[in-house]
């Protein structure tokens, strides 16, 4: 396996052996792929190897944030459009589709799309063609699709939100991956992993974790996920000035009380706090911090404008 996918699967468990089956049976065909799962498993990751290992490979991947994008600009940010069609049109623009055609569309958070712009992304999948706004000229587009959602859209179908067409559509393979709390057996492995990591990233002598240490790790529920170890062993080898981890080097937030008094923090309250943390670590520079994050700079913009950082 690369490198990369070695990082989100590498452990024991079933869940991420029978989740990397799937991903080696599926990548080489171009049935549509939904990946669920929360925020911080590495949906998107997945559907980056996805494509790496398919006939697609050579072409490009394009990534959609369905989250930071407006309704009123769907079109054409998928679509495109030609000069001249709206206020600011100065010139022709390639949408989304076109540019993916011949490789990979990635829509994340697909289950954030509005039902009127699901009707057109749908009609767009199964016409295969796009037509940009202003334009009546219709293009063919060759794309494989891959949608990622960390929530439930078989209950969004039930309650009128999520249109049961385009999930038909675009779930003809469902690859779901499994919260870090389900896979209690892993965490020492990946606490390792990211452990060498982070010191040959930042010149450390190699560094291990004691035993209470990784009793400590083993017993947190990560909300984050994945994301949330990460950057755990990531602050404590910055942080650390011992070759050996201790408990103490591991702060988390107590859980929250069930007291109508106290509030308990979201995923996303969760993520927002861990942007922040890591753009005051980085002296808020963009693009350092989307590389420590893990994501592109265009994405991290997109997160810190949902979460008014």
């Amino acid at each position: 396996m690369v490198k990369e996918l070695q990082k989100l699967v590498h452990g024991p468990s079933p869940t991420m052996i029978n989740v990397l089956n799937i991903v080696q049976k599926v990548a080489a065909t171009d049935a549509n792929i939904l990946i669920t799962g929360e925020n911080g498993t590495g949906k998107e990751l997945l559907a980056t190897e996805i494509h790496k290992r398919s006939g697609r490979a050579g072409e490009l991947l394009i990534t959609v944030d369905m989250g930071s994008v407006p309704d009123t600009l769907f079109e054409s940010e998928l679509f495109g459009h030609v000069r001249g069609a709206f206020t600011d049109a100065r010139e022709d623009r390639k949408g989304k589709f076109e540019l993916a055609s011949g490789g990979t569309l990635f829509l994340d958070e697909i289950g954030n799309l509005p039902l009127q712009s699901q009707s057109k992304l749908l009609n767009a999948l199964q016409s295969r063609k796009i037509s940009r706004i202003g334009s009546n000229r219709e293009i063919p587009v060759d794309i494989r699709l891959i949608c990622a959602t960390n929530r439930d859209l078989n209950r969004m179908v039930l309650e009128g939100k999520f249109r049961e067409d385009l999930l038909y559509r675009i779930n003809t393979i469902v690859i779901e991956v499994p919260p870090l709390r389900d896979r209690v057996d892993d965490i020492p492995i990946l606490a390792n992993h990211f452990l060498k990591t982070y010191c040959e990233k930042y010149n450390r002598s190699p560094m291990r974790l004691n035993t209470h240490a990784l009793e400590k790790l083993s017993n947190h529920t990560w909300p984050g996920n994945v994301r949330e170890l990460q950057h755990a062993i990531e602050k404590a080898v910055i942080m650390s000035d011992s070759a050996v981890l201790l408990p103490s080097d591991f702060e988390f937030r107590p859980a929250a009380s069930k007291s109508p008094h106290h509030h308990e923090l979201t995923l996303a309250e969760m993520e927002a706090k861990y942007i922040l943390d890591c753009l005051r670590r980085n002296g808020n520079n963009l693009s350092i911090t989307a590389s420590k994050l893990g994501i592109t700079r265009q994405t991290l913009y997109n997160k810190m404008r949902r979460y008014n950082i």
